[in-house]
C-alpha cells in the first residue's frame, strides 16, 4: 500500500494528538470517529477497511520518537504555588463558616437584651424550620449549581440565569407547598399557636428561597454571597451588641436584610442581562423541564439526604423526647449547643476536604491523560499511597480542632454530659467528613449513583438509630445514630473509592474527562 499525502497527514494528525495509542484497535476508533468509512477508506487509501489501515498506521509509529518525548515534564510546584493552592481551595468553604463561629460566640456572651417583641416560643418553631429549610431546599440549590455551572463553563451568564430561574420557581412553589402542609399539621396536632405556625410557616419559605438565591448570586457573582455572609453576620452582631436586640429579633432581622440584598442582586443581575446581546447571536432553546428533572434529580436527591444527614439527630432527638408529634415541647437548648459546637469541627474540616480531594483528583486526571496502558498498575498503586496520605492528613488536622475543642469546653461552664456529647459528636463528623472526601472524588469520576444509595442508607440508620434510642435512654442518645450511620457512610465510601483507584485508567475514561 502506497503512503499517499493525504494518509501521511491523518497519520500525523493521529501521533500528534494522541501519541499514547496503545493498539491498532484504539487507532480504529479514531479513523473511524473523524468519519472515515470503509468505502472512503478504500477509495482514498486503497485500503479493505478500518482495521488494515489501522494496522498499517500502528506499524508507523517508530517513526515518531515524540510519542514518548512529546509529553512535557510539568514542573513540581513550588511550595508558593502550594500555598497558593491551599489559600484558594480553603478559602472557598472557610468563608461560609465566619458566620457561624461569630453567631457561636455571640451565643456565649452576657450580651444584655433590651428589646424583646417576638414570644420566646417561636425559639423552638425557628431553629425546627431553619434545619427544614436547609434539608428541603439544598435538592434545588444542587440542581441550581450543578446546571449553572454547565453554562457559566461556557462563559454564558444569560443561558446560565435562564435555567436557574425556573429551578428557582420550582423550589419555591414547592417550599410554599410543603409551608402549607405544615401549616395544616400543626393546626391539626395543636404543635404551637396558631399564629406562631403561620408565622414559622412564612418564615420557612423565606428561608428555603434565601438558601436558593445564595445559590444563583453565588454563579454571577464571585464573591457576592460570601461578602452578604459576612455583612448580615457583622449585621447581627450590631443588633445583638449594640442596638441590644433578643437573639430571636437580631435573627429575623438579619434573615430580612439577606432576602433583601439577595432580592435586589438577582433583580439587577436579571436586568443586565436583557440588555447583553446573546453569544450565540440569539437565544438558545432551553431543554424540556422533564428533561432538565431527568437528568437532575440524582443531583436533587444527594442534596436532601446531604442535609437530611446532618441533622437528622436535632430531628429525631426533638420528636423523641417531645412524645407524639409535638416537635416544639421537645426542643432541647443543651442538646442543640453541644450539637453546634461540635459541627463547627465539622464546618472547619470540610475546607480541608475540599483542598485535598482537588489534589487527588488534579493528580489522577494529570497522570490519566499521558499514561499509557501499561503504566495503570503503577498510577493505582501511586493513587492509593496519596488516598491514604490525605486521610492521614484529615486525621492530623482533626487532632488539632479536637485539642482545641476540648481547651473551649473546659472554659465554658457546661456539664459533663454536655461535653461528652460535643466530643462524641465531632467524632461522628469526623467521620461524615471522611465520607465527604470520598463523595467530592467520586462525584469528580461523575459516579454520583455509587456515593447516593450509601449516603441514603446512612441518613435512614441515623434517623431510625437515634430515634430508637433517644426513646428509650433520653435525648443525647440520638447522637448515637449519628456515629451509627457515619461509619457506614464512611465504610463503604472507600470501599467504593478503592474499587475505582484499582481500576483508574477506566474510571478516567467513564467519567468523561
Amino acid at each position: 500500500m502506497m503512503t499517499n499525502h493525504s494518509l501521511q497527514n491523518l497519520i500525523n494528525s493521529i501521533y500528534t494528538n494522541y501519541p499514547n495509542v496503545c493498539d491498532p484497535w484504539e487507532i480504529v476508533a479514531i479513523v473511524e470517529a473523524l468519519g472515515y468509512t470503509d468505502k472512503v477508506i478504500e477509495t482514498e487509501f486503497g485500503c479493505r477497511d478500518a482495521l488494515v489501515l489501522g494496522q498499517f498506521i500502528y506499524a508507523q509509529r517508530d517513526q515518531f520518537p515524540f510519542i514518548e518525548a512529546s509529553q512535557s515534564i510539568k514542573e513540581a510546584p513550588t511550595l508558593v504555588d502550594e500555598i497558593r493552592i491551599f489559600a484558594s481551595q480553603f478559602s472557598h468553604s472557610f468563608v461560609y463558616t465566619i458566620p457561624f463561629i461569630i453567631l457561636l460566640i455571640l451565643n456565649y456572651l452576657p450580651v444584655e437584651t433590651r428589646i424583646d417583641i417576638l414570644p420566646p416560643e417561636l425559639n423552638s418553631l425557628f431553629g425546627f424550620v431553619t434545619m427544614a429549610s436547609l434539608i428541603t431546599s439544598s435538592g434545588f440549590v444542587q440542581m441550581i449549581s450543578r446546571r449553572g455551572l454547565f453554562y457559566m463553563g461556557l462563559k454564558d451568564p444569560i443561558q446560565a440565569n435562564r435555567i436557574c430561574i425556573p429551578i428557582l420557581l420550582m423550589g419555591i412553589f414547592t417550599t410554599i407547598f410543603l409551608s402549607s402542609i405544615g401549616i395544616i399539621f400543626g393546626f391539626y396536632q395543636g404543635i404551637a399557636a396558631d399564629g406562631y405556625i403561620i408565622i414559622a410557616g412564612i418564615y420557612y419559605v423565606i428561608l428555603s428561597t434565601i438558601w436558593m438565591l445564595f445559590a444563583i448570586v453565588g454563579l454571577q457573582y464571585q464573591f457576592a454571597a460570601p461578602a452578604i455572609l459576612i455583612g448580615i453576620t457583622c449585621c447581627f452582631f450590631v443588633f445583638r451588641v449594640f442596638i441590644k436586640f433578643s437573639a430571636l429579633e437580631a435573627q429575623v432581622a438579619m434573615i430580612s436584610i439577606a432576602f433583601i440584598s439577595l432580592a435586589i442582586l438577582s433583580i439587577s443581575n436579571r436586568l443586565k442581562h436583557r440588555s447583553i446581546k446573546p453569544k450565540f447571536g440569539r437565544l438558545v432553546s432551553l431543554p424540556h423541564l422533564s428533561i432538565l428533572v431527568y437528568l437532575l434529580a440524582p443531583y436533587f436527591l444527594y442534596g436532601i439526604v446531604y442535609f437530611g444527614f446532618i441533622f437528622a439527630d436535632r430531628l429525631v432527638a426533638n420528636i423523641a423526647t417531645a412524645g407524639h408529634y409535638r416537635l416544639v415541647s421537645g426542643n432541647s437548648l443543651g442538646y442543640q449547643d453541644s450539637m453546634d459546637l461540635a459541627l463547627l469541627d465539622l464546618l472547619l474540616i470540610v475546607p480541608l476536604v475540599e483542598y485535598c480531594s482537588y489534589k487527588l483528583i488534579t493528580y489522577w486526571y494529570g497522570r490519566a491523560k499521558s499514561m499509557t496502558l501499561a503504566e495503570a498498575k503503577s498510577l493505582a498503586w501511586t493513587l492509593q499511597k496519596k488516598y491514604w496520605s490525605s486521610l492521614n492528613r484529615i486525621f492530623l488536622y482533626f487532632g488539632l480542632l479536637i485539642s482545641l475543642t476540648l481547651v473551649l469546653i473546659s472554659l465554658l461552664h457546661r456539664s459533663q454530659d454536655d461535653n461528652i456529647l460535643t466530643i462524641v459528636a465531632c467524632i461522628g463528623y469526623l467521620l461524615f467528613a471522611i465520607g465527604l472526601f470520598n463523595t467530592v472524588i467520586l462525584l469528580s469520576l461523575d459516579r454520583l449513583q455509587d456515593i447516593l444509595g450509601i449516603l441514603a442508607t446512612a441518613m435512614l440508620i441515623d434517623f431510625i438509630v437515634g430515634y430508637l434510642l433517644s426513646s428509650l435512654f433520653g435525648i443525647y442518645f440520638a447522637v448515637i445514630g449519628l456515629i451509627v450511620g457515619a461509619i457506614f457512610f464512611a465504610v463503604n465510601s472507600s470501599q467504593k473509592i478503592l474499587t475505582a483507584i484499582d481500576r483508574s485508567e477506566y474510571c478516567y475514561f467513564y467519567s468523561g474527562w
